[in-house]
């Protein structure tokens, strides 16, 4: 605080010195109450630290982050252009808007205009012959995230004149042909297996529709190959790989003969004049991370509270646990995948902090940001040894204490006559 001496010998304070000694008087009286402040809240620390220290303060959510790279890329060569399958990586808790890619290892980059958000991707404007090294990364509100490793390709001249045979799976009535995720797939009419698959276009494996259908056209979207029927009970078939099928109800029991994919949707007509549609929800992935843990201790354990991050788009089974931020990672047993959970066989008196990552069929998700420490506690083991010394309308007791449990005694409470 400073202090201001008046004189009749002192010049006369211009307007503007005036000003700058009531900003310097108030941010003093401000710099005194913030002081006093902190020192108050010192003090009640003081005066409630043990129980403070007993458990943790959840902080604030952490603010949104870049997001991770995208891995597990894979290059399929197209005509001046290159198709990109890939995992993406967690969103940093902010949704991804969009992806980038460099085709020249990482040196320049460009946006997916319209943008994309999931996989696969189509990169265009390539030139045939070249062999560009690819990497990918992830755009959300914050800004551009990791970037994934490289993936080569070449684009390739696709030559439509000269055409070579080549001998089917099976000598089957093969109405439709369509290539995804480096696979091509092939359907049809009639036969002991109606689908086959290659990988060159020249050597085909025989694989086995969900329904022995008339299968009339199939194609590939968004992860899935879809095929439709002419006929059959489920006249819709869906698979990731071209190998493992599952039977879908169509809209109406019509004549289906061609579908196809683009902007989000499959569309597919029948010979009756009917036509439907089917949009597919983008592909689970694995759950974000939890945050805001409070850990609450107990008898060699503790309550974990916290705010689930976004599932993936798969449910939560359960979650898995990290203490002090080594070691191997552990799932509930029995699962729980809801706040709060239990950790338990912790050992009283020893401080621990705690990561947290939820599990849902993709995998295990982002780990949280650890907790606050602390220390789990029993109750006080009884004294023993007790001996009173009697005084005037007093009595003095002297004692053994008993273990502590694994947190400081603060006090002892008495009765007398084993009663009350």
């Amino acid at each position: 605080m400073r202090f201001v001496h008046a004189s009749s010998a002192a010049p006369a304070e211009s307007p503007a010195d005036t000003s700058h000694q009531c900003r310097t008087r108030r941010s003093d009286r401000t710099g005194t109450r913030r002081t006093r402040t902190t020192a108050l809240l010192a003090v009640f620390s003081l005066i409630v630290g043990f129980a403070i220290s007993s458990t943790s303060v959840a902080s604030a959510d952490p603010a949104p982050a870049t997001p991770d790279a995208p891995s597990a890329l894979v290059a399929y060569r197209g005509y001046n252009s290159a198709e990109l399958a890939f995992t993406a990586g967690a969103d940093g808790g902010a949704a991804i808007t969009n992806y980038k890619y460099s085709t020249d290892n990482g040196s320049s980059w460009n946006a997916f205009s319209p943008a994309v958000t999931s996989s696969p991707v189509t990169i265009g404007g390539l030139t045939n012959g070249t062999t560009y090294s690819i990497k990918l990364r992830a755009v959300n509100s914050v800004g551009d995230g990791a970037v994934s490793d490289a993936v080569s390709v070449t684009p390739a001249v696709v030559d439509a004149v000269t055409w070579t045979a080549r001998t089917a799976a099976e000598a089957n009535s093969w109405s439709s042909v369509t290539y995804g995720n480096g696979v091509f797939v092939a359907v049809a009419y009639s036969g002991s297996n109606r689908v086959m698959t290659s990988t060159d276009g020249v050597t085909w494996t025989a694989r086995t529709a969900a329904e022995a259908n008339a299968w009339g056209a199939v194609a590939y979207g968004n992860g899935v190959f879809v095929a439709v029927a002419t006929s059959g009970t489920n006249r819709v078939m869906t698979s990731p790989d071209g190998v493992t099928w599952t039977a879908r109800t169509a809209a109406a029991a019509s004549l289906w003969r061609s579908v196809t994919y683009a902007n989000g949707v499959f569309v597919a007509v029948s010979g009756s004049g009917t036509v439907m549609t089917s949009s597919l929800a983008a592909l689970a992935t694995a759950p974000a991370a939890p945050t805001s843990l409070l850990a609450t201790p107990g008898n060699g354990s503790a309550s974990i509270a916290f705010t689930p991050g976004a599932d993936g788009g798969a449910s939560i089974t359960n979650y898995e646990y990290q203490l002090n931020g080594a070691g191997s990672w552990v799932a509930l047993s029995p699962t729980d995948d809801t706040s709060p959970v239990t950790i338990s066989g912790l050992t009283n008196g020893t401080a621990y902090t705690v990561k947290l990552r939820a599990v849902n069929s993709v995998g295990s998700g982002a780990e949280s940001v650890a907790s606050g420490s602390f220390a789990p506690a029993a109750v006080p083991s009884a004294p023993t040894s007790l001996s009173a010394t009697a005084g005037i309308g007093s009595a003095s007791i002297a004692f053994t204490p008993g273990a502590d449990g694994g947190a400081a005694i603060t006090n002892y409470e008495y009765q007398l006559d084993g009663a009350g």
